[in-house]
């Protein structure tokens, strides 16, 4: 019995430990570099101590002794919900003059953080969002993007889409879906639904050229087992009473920090 039991324990082991590794650090000077982003033009870099971050030991060398405790949620590409951590902004000038920084550049453009701006608010503006975000997280994101890169792009709905029969239904079929947003539209939790829309001309994409062109916004990739640090807090999107438009991702958090499962 105790020869049967030794290896199971052992794997419980490692697998918190894998899951205590995943949690978010701020990168080193040298690892930014290195993967083609100028750190000197980083806007708001996480700093510790401060409201969302605290100075930690990191895990590995290419991590500085700032763990990010201000956890953010959002729809992955197939809307499961992804926890993830914002570390900054950069422009089209935050890229290092070489090879290294073409290609980061390169990364960033590819994989894109959907924003959605409330009815009558700064249509490409970081307040204000009528839900929470969209990673579109396919294409390898785990391995292929290192320091977890983003274009932002915001999505506005259409006159088209009130306005006409079709609309009116896609509409319909993704209130009864998905629910409402804040501002009384539908919450969008797919790529492929944001596709569908735009492809129909029911939403627009609007993207930025300065400093809030992308985000450096990587994601946990396994919260469970002690990714979520029993620390950390989730940033969710509220109603007006103050409670949270999408539960789902307040329900996993706590689930994954208190019990370290989904």
């Amino acid at each position: 019995m105790k020869k049967l039991l030794l290896p199971v324990l052992l794997g419980v082991a490692a697998a918190a430990n894998a899951g205590i590794t995943d949690r978010l650090y701020d990168f080193t000077d040298a690892h930014y570099r290195a993967n083609g982003v100028d750190p000197t033009k980083i806007g708001g870099r996480k700093q510790a101590p401060s409201t969302s971050a605290v100075i930690d030991t990191p895990f590995f060398s290419w991590q500085r002794n700032v763990r990010v405790i201000g956890t953010s949620g959002g729809y992955g590409a197939n809307g499961a919900p992804n926890f993830f951590a914002v570390m900054g902004g950069l422009g089209p000038d935050s890229f290092t003059a070489d090879a290294k920084g073409v290609q980061a550049k390169q990364i960033a453009e590819k994989y894109v953080e959907y924003l959605f701006p409330g009815r009558n608010t700064d249509p490409v503006g970081l307040g204000a969002l009528r839900q929470s975000v969209v990673l579109d997280n396919s294409n390898g994101y785990f391995s292929a993007n290192t320091l977890g890169l983003w274009l932002h792009v915001w999505i506005s709905y259409t006159d088209k889409a009130f306005n006409t029969e079709d609309g009116r239904k896609m509409l319909a079929d993704l209130k009864q879906k998905n629910g409402l947003a804040n501002d009384g539209t539908p919450i969008i939790k797919t790529k492929s639904e944001i596709d569908n829309l735009f492809s129909k001309g029911f939403v627009t994409k609007s993207q930025r050229t300065d400093g809030l062109r992308y985000a450096i916004c990587p994601i946990i990739r396994d919260p469970r087992e002690g990714g979520i640090a029993k620390d950390a807090f989730l940033n969710f999107t509220k109603k007006a009473d103050g409670t949270p438009l999408e539960p789902v991702f307040l329900r996993a958090f706590g689930n994954l920090q208190l019990f370290g499962t989904w």
